[in-house]
C-alpha cells in the first residue's frame, strides 16, 4: 500500500510531470440479483439448499433472502450520504414472479422504482437462467447434457435473446436509465464454465448481437483478461468475499469458517486442498468474526485494486443489502480509507459498466501498440510529440496549463486529476501526431 501511494509521486518527480500513461483511481460495485431472492446458507448442513450438492429441495429448511422496501430506502440514503452510486444488476422477471406469489404487490419494487434515478441499472436477464449448456444435475458435480449425436446441448440463441430483451424492455417500460449495450448474465453463464463447459455457448455471440450488447461481464477470478464474444467484449469483475447466500453476520462467519477452516477444526478442509488458499488459525467467532476479521480483510483487498489503478468493478448481491446489510461496512471502509489517504484533487471515480469496459479495451490496445514498437514519444523544450497507430487512444499526463496543438491554434489539454492534467487522446484533425505545448 505504501508503495502504491508513493508511486505516482515518484513517476511525476522523475518525469517532471510529463509522461505517457494516466492513472485515475476508481471503485465500482455491482449488486447482482436485484428484485430476486437469494437462497440462504444452511448452518446445520453446511450447504445452500437449491445447490446441486446440497440434499433437499430449493430453500428447504431456510428462508430465502430478499431486500425489503426499508432496505431499498436505506440504500438510496446511504448513497446520498457517502457520495457513491451502486450499479443495480436486476432480474425483472424474478421480481414479477415474487409479486405474483405474494398477493400481486411488492413494496421493494415500488421503492426501488421510486428511487430509480439514484442508481445505475444493468441488465441481468429476465429470470436469471443458466445460459450455457443444458445442465444435467443427476450427478454431483453437474455435467452438460448431450444431444442424441453426443454433442453438447446448449440454450438456444432465441432463448438467450429473449431473456436479455424481455428484461431490457421491462426496464424501458418502467423508465429505468438502462443501457442496452451492458449485460451481466446469471453466474456469468453463457461464457465458458470450467471444467464442465470449456467453451462459450456457441449461441451466445449471436444473441448478444441480436440485442445490441457490447459489454458482457465475466468473472475476474476465472478470466482476468478482456476478450471478444462475437462483437462484444468482456468486462472482468472482481468477486467480493461477501457471500450471496447470507443475510446475517453470523451466517457469513459460519460459512467463512466452513470454507477457511481445516478438517481438524471442523471445517470443510477446502483451504487445505487449495494451494492458493490459507486456513484460519482458529474458527472465527460467529458474533464478532465478520466485523473484526472479514470486513477489514475484504476492504483491504478492494482498496488494493483501487490503489493499483485497476478499473475492474467489484460485485456482490442484493442479499448483502438486506437483513444485517453486510455490504455497507466493507464499502464504507474502502471509501473512508481512500479519502483519508488522498487529497480532494484525487477523487475516487465511480464509472459505469460500459465505461470500465472501454477503459480496459483502451489499455489493451495501448499495450499492444507499445509491445509492437508502434509508439514514438519525445520532448524538445516545451513541445511533446507522440505518434501511435491510427485510431489508437494515447494516455498522457502533463502539468496544469498544457495545451493541445490543433491545425489552427491550441486548446486546453485533458482534465485535472491529482494536481496534473491527463487524458486518453488522439492527434487533432489534420494532424499526424499528437502535439502538446507545456506551460
Amino acid at each position: 500500500q505504501q508503495f502504491r501511494l508513493l508511486a505516482r509521486g515518484i513517476v511525476e518527480w522523475l518525469t517532471q510531470g510529463v509522461h505517457l500513461g494516466q492513472t485515475r483511481n476508481s471503485f465500482a460495485v455491482h449488486v447482482d440479483d436485484v428484485f430476486a431472492p437469494d437462497s440462504r446458507w444452511d448452518t446445520e448442513r453446511n450447504c445452500t439448499p437449491g445447490d446441486f450438492d446440497c440434499a433437499g429441495g430449493e430453500g428447504e429448511g431456510t428462508t430465502p433472502i430478499r431486500m425489503t422496501a426499508d432496505d431499498a430506502a436505506y440504500a438510496a440514503q446511504w448513497q446520498r450520504e457517502n457520495g457513491f452510486t451502486m450499479d443495480m444488476v436486476f432480474n425483472a422477471g424474478s421480481g414479477e414472479e415474487w409479486k405474483t406469489e405474494h398477493g400481486g404487490t411488492d413494496a421493494l419494487t415500488a421503492r426501488l422504482l421510486a428511487d430509480k434515478a439514484q442508481y445505475r441499472w444493468v441488465n441481468h436477464t429476465y429470470t436469471h437462467p443458466f445460459l450455457g449448456c443444458v445442465q444435467d444435475t443427476s450427478t454431483v458435480p453437474w455435467s452438460c447434457a448431450k444431444n442424441a449425436d453426443g454433442s453438447t446441448k446448449y440454450m438456444s440463441r432465441a432463448e438467450i435473446a429473449a431473456q436479455i430483451r424481455d428484461n431490457h424492455n421491462w426496464a424501458v417500460g418502467k423508465g429505468l436509465p438502462v443501457d442496452r449495450a451492458e449485460l451481466v448474465t446469471g453466474e456469468h453463464s453463457g461464457l465458458k464454465t470450467l471444467p464442465q463447459q470449456p467453451d462459450d455457448n456457441p449461441n451466445l455471440a449471436g444473441a448478444l448481437a441480436d440485442t445490441g450488447v457490447r459489454w458482457i461481464a465475466s468473472d475476474n477470478s476465472r478470466e482476468p483478461e478482456q476478450r471478444t464474444v462475437g462483437n462484444a467484449l468482456t468486462v472482468p469483475r472482481h468477486p467480493m468475499n461477501v457471500y450471496y447466500n447470507v443475510g446475517t453476520a453470523a451466517e457469513m462467519a459460519d460459512e467463512y469458517n466452513w470454507v477457511y477452516t481445516s478438517r481438524a477444526d471442523g471445517g470443510s478442509g477446502v483451504c487445505e486442498d487449495n494451494p492458493t488458499s490459507t486456513c484460519l488459525d482458529e474458527p472465527l467467532d460467529l458474533t464478532t468474526g465478520y466485523a473484526e476479521h472479514i470486513v477489514p480483510q475484504e476492504a483491504r483487498t478492494a482498496l488494493g485494486h483501487v490503489l493499483a489503478g485497476d478499473p475492474r468493478p467489484h460485485y456482490a448481491h442484493q442479499s448483502n443489502l438486506a437483513e444485517d446489510r453486510l455490504l455497507y461496512p466493507v464499502m464504507e471502509k474502502v471509501l473512508d480509507d481512500y479519502r483519508a489517504l488522498f487529497a480532494d484533487n484525487t477523487p475516487l471515480e465511480n464509472p459505469r459498466h460500459s465505461a470500465i469496459g472501454t477503459e480496459v479495451q483502451r489499455r489493451a490496445a495501448w499495450q499492444t501498440a507499445l509491445a509492437n514498437n508502434r509508439v514514438t514519444a519525445y520532448r524538445i523544450g516545451t513541445t511533446v510529440t507522440v505518434t501511435a497507430p491510427s485510431g489508437t487512444q494515447i494516455p498522457v499526463t502533463a502539468p496544469e496549463g498544457t495545451k493541445k496543438q490543433l491545425a489552427l491554434g491550441t486548446t486546453a489539454f485533458g482534465t485535472p486529476y491529482a494536481g496534473a492534467r491527463s487524458a486518453w487522446t488522439t492527434p487533432a484533425p489534420l494532424q499526424s501526431a499528437l502535439t502538446l505545448k507545456l506551460p
